[in-house]
This record gives structure tokens, C-alpha cells and sequence, in this order.
């Protein structure tokens, strides 16, 4: 076979090679390849069995990993269901304690609860009693100081240091004969300045003076006179005022009275009073006597029936 020849046919196997080259030969030429010679034509056979056998592996290496791949993922599949259910099982576990631990100590609490509030409810009973028993104590002490004081006056309006150089209950004594005309002297168990600074400051009112009358009827009688001595102008001009020596719980209570009795002031005909402890008495001039130890039902009552100016 010449040069030429074999390079025509190498052209030709390398044309035929070509899978687009070859179906159009072959749909434009059919009998193209039998004018192919011997040789050709065994190879181009022996291409086309390599190539059918590269189309086969290729499909059953397709089918090999579609298989490997279903494989796979039903193996996923079931791990990941084995794991769910796991930790659906541990999860349900888990709830179960907590719900057992908690149920356990909600008991424990309630019973905690119970327990407080039988304790809290005993406490408040006796606390109770005991209000009462520091109320019955301070009511007894109240007395008791009242008591005390039963035979005490106070005086408003001495000069300070007018006593200087002379015995307290002495210079008292003839001060009230003097100012209030008593008969006698009056027997006075002591006097002295009620406790606090001394007051020399201009217009600065003076300390009161503290005083035990050894007779409690004259001491009612001082009283009385003092009364009296206030209802005249010379009195009420006086430079002395004489009030009983009542104790603090004592004076708050009647000192809540003052804005009503001071509209009483402005109502004519009216008689009124304080009685003891703190007690407002009003008697509307032709009127029933009322009576009022709450300030606020005085204050309405004078407004609503009184007519205060």
C-alpha cells in the first residue's frame, strides 16, 4: 500500500471517529463505508465496540450509584428515625421527671403553706389579744398619770425669773391669794417651771409653771376662781391663765376641738364646755344638750344647725 493511501485512510478513520461526522456520513452516505477499506473497517468496528462499551459501564456505573445513593438515603432515613425517637424518648424521660419533681414539690410547698398559714393565723390571734391587753395597759397608765395629776394646775403668764430669790411653791401661793382674792393662802406641795430652756428673749412667752396643791378642794377652787376671773375684762387682760394639768394624750384629744369651739365663740346664745377627758357639750340657747367626742361630727353640726357668724 502506498504513502498516499495509508494517509487517505488515516483521514478517514479520524473523520469516522467522530460521532457527529459519522451519522452525517452515514445518513448522507450509506454505502460510503463499504467502499472503506479492509482495515478501516475493523478498526472503526473496533471503535464502535469501544464506545459501546463505555456507554455500558457509563450506565450501569449510573445504576451502581442510584442504587448506592437509594441506599444511602434509606439508611438516613433510619438513623434519623432512630434518632428522633430517641430524643423524642429522652425528651418524653426528661418531662416526666420534671413533671414528677414538680408535682413533689408543689406538695411540699402546699404543705408548707398550710403550715404558714395555721402559724400566720395563730399569730394573728394572739396578736390580738395582746392589742388588746396593750390597750387595757395603756389605758391604765393613762389613768394613772391622770391620777397623778389630779391635784396639778399650770400657769401661763408668770414673768420669767419673777420667783428669783424666793421658794417656787411660796412666791405661787401668794401670787394666786393675790390675783384670784382667795380667802387663804393655799397649800401648795411644790411648784416649779415646766421642763426646757429658759426663755429671756423679747416677746419669747414665758415657761408655765407647774403646781401640786396639797388639797384637792382647792385646787378646785383656783380653778373656779380662775374661770371667773377670765369671763371679766380685768381678767381676760390679766397677765396670768390657770388650766388643769391634764397629760399629752389628754391635751391632744381636747386640743382637736379647738376650731370647733372657736366658731361656738361666734354663735350667741350658745353654751358649751369640755368635759373630761375630751368631750365638746353644745346647748343651742331653747335646745337639746348634745354631746360630741369626734371633732369632725362638732364641726358639721355647729355648720348645719348654728349658723356660726
Amino acid at each position: 500500500m502506498s504513502n498516499r493511501q495509508t494517509r487517505a485512510g488515516v483521514e478517514k478513520l479520524q473523520a469516522d471517529s467522530n460521532p457527529a461526522s459519522a451519522a452525517s456520513k452515514a445518513n448522507t452516505s450509506p454505502a460510503h463505508a463499504d467502499s472503506m477499506p479492509q482495515w478501516a473497517q475493523d478498526m472503526m468496528s473496533e471503535v464502535k465496540k469501544t464506545n459501546a462499551g463505555i456507554t455500558k459501564y457509563r450506565e450501569e456505573t449510573k445504576a451502581e450509584m442510584e442504587k448506592w445513593a437509594k441506599s444511602l438515603e434509606d439508611n438516613t432515613k433510619a438513623q434519623f428515625e432512630l434518632l428522633r425517637e430517641e430524643e423524642v424518648r429522652l425528651i418524653s424521660e426528661t418531662t416526666i421527671s420534671l413533671a414528677n419533681e414538680m408535682e413533689a414539690r408543689k406538695k411540699e410547698v402546699d404543705g408548707t403553706l398550710n403550715d404558714q398559714s395555721d402559724s400566720i393565723t395563730s399569730m394573728e390571734t394572739k396578736l390580738k389579744e395582746m392589742e388588746k391587753e396593750i390597750l387595757k395597759l395603756r389605758g391604765r397608765s393613762e389613768d394613772l398619770e391622770a391620777r397623778s395629776r389630779r391635784n396639778n394646775i399650770r400657769i401661763v403668764g408668770v414673768r420669767e425669773g419673777a420667783e428669783t430669790g424666793k421658794k417656787p411653791s411660796e412666791f405661787i401661793a401668794g401670787l394666786l391669794k393675790e390675783k384670784l382674792g382667795l380667802s387663804v393662802t393655799p397649800t401648795l406641795d411644790r411648784a416649779r417651771r415646766a421642763l426646757g430652756a429658759r426663755r429671756d428673749g423679747a416677746g419669747a412667752p414665758p415657761r408655765a409653771f407647774v403646781v401640786r396643791c396639797h388639797y384637792y378642794t382647792e385646787k378646785e377652787e383656783i380653778l373656779k376662781k380662775a374661770r371667773e376671773m377670765e369671763r371679766t375684762p380685768e381678767g381676760r387682760n390679766g397677765r396670768i391663765h390657770i388650766f388643769p394639768d391634764y397629760t399629752q394624750e389628754v391635751n391632744n384629744k381636747r386640743a382637736a376641738f379647738k376650731e370647733a369651739r372657736s366658731l361656738l365663740r361666734t354663735c350667741g346664745g350658745v353654751r358649751y364646755g369640755l368635759r373630761y377627758p375630751a368631750t365638746l357639750v353644745i346647748t343651742p340657747e331653747g335646745g337639746q344638750t348634745k354631746t360630741f367626742e369626734n371633732p369632725k361630727d362638732a364641726m358639721e353640726f355647729i355648720k348645719k344647725t348654728l349658723n356660726p357668724g
